[in-house]
């Protein structure tokens, strides 16, 4: 099985910094690293151990709701319903930041579910130019992420969406390691740079793990329980893009 190491690019390049060098690393689904597969053809996985040192592994028992290994990442179909259970859930408190980054290339334009854990728990790209969080604790909080028209369209991508602590809370994205300008306000939601509320996440690649699934590869997924520095995410996003030829 290949590393996915990326398309040209050399271990020198990045392997200097490794993602565990910034603390609150809470999960680190590794690019064909600690994947159980079947060997078949297509070669179902099982389960993707989690490189952050929790021991935190995302699995599947059902085999038609396993994606397939591609390119040291894995290809989540929506009309197979694939997704995977985080071991433990993860907990973001209110005024909590956090960062998810994911390297990836999606097949559908719309509704893929990154995290989630119930209806008010969904971490999503909604369509290619809005994020979505919800978030629901102390109360049910919708923000949609409004980019530019194409920041999320369907190619080989790395995005990062950091949210920083503090009763302000305010989002960044990144897309291939350069900042993205946000709209500041979407009318029917939360302002788009706002939401300081709480949730929980134990699904990757579905709505809850019954509806609405990722369509696409993930070749690589970290979340971080903090907001990242600057510098975090500089690192971060160099580190990613080197590794991954982007």
């Amino acid at each position: 099985m290949g590393l996915g190491l990326g398309l040209g690019a050399s271990q020198s390049s990045y392997m200097s910094f490794l993602p565990t060098d910034i603390s609150n690393l809470a999960l680190w689904l590794q690019n064909g690293v600690g994947i159980t597969s079947d060997g078949g053809t297509p070669d179902k996985v099982s389960r993707w151990a989690d490189s952050s040192g929790n021991g935190n592994d995302v699995s599947q028992s059902t085999a038609e709701n396993q994606a397939d290994l591609s390119g040291g990442g894995l290809d989540f179909e929506q009309s197979d319903n694939d997704h995977y259970d985080l071991d433990s859930a993860i907990t973001i408190a209110q005024n909590q930041g956090f960062c998810v980054a994911i390297v990836m290339d999606t097949e559908s334009s719309s509704n893929n579910y990154i995290f989630s854990k119930d209806a008010n728990d969904q971490i999503q790209i909604i369509d290619a130019q809005t994020f979505g969080i919800k978030t629901n604790a102390p109360a049910a909080i919708t923000t949609q992420i409004v980019c530019p028209t194409g920041t999320f369209g369907n190619q080989k991508q790395l995005i990062l969406v950091n949210r920083s602590a503090g009763a302000s809370n305010r989002f960044s994205v990144f897309k291939d390691g350069s900042a993205v300008t946000i709209d500041s306000d979407n009318s029917s939601f939360e302002a788009a740079g706002e939401n300081p509320n709480g949730f929980d996440i134990n699904v990757l690649g579905a709505k809850a793990g019954t509806s609405s699934y990722f369509d696409g590869i993930m070749f690589e997924v970290l979340f971080f329980d903090k907001g990242l520095s600057s510098t975090e995410i500089s690192d971060l996003n160099s580190y990613l893009k080197s590794k991954h030829g982007l």
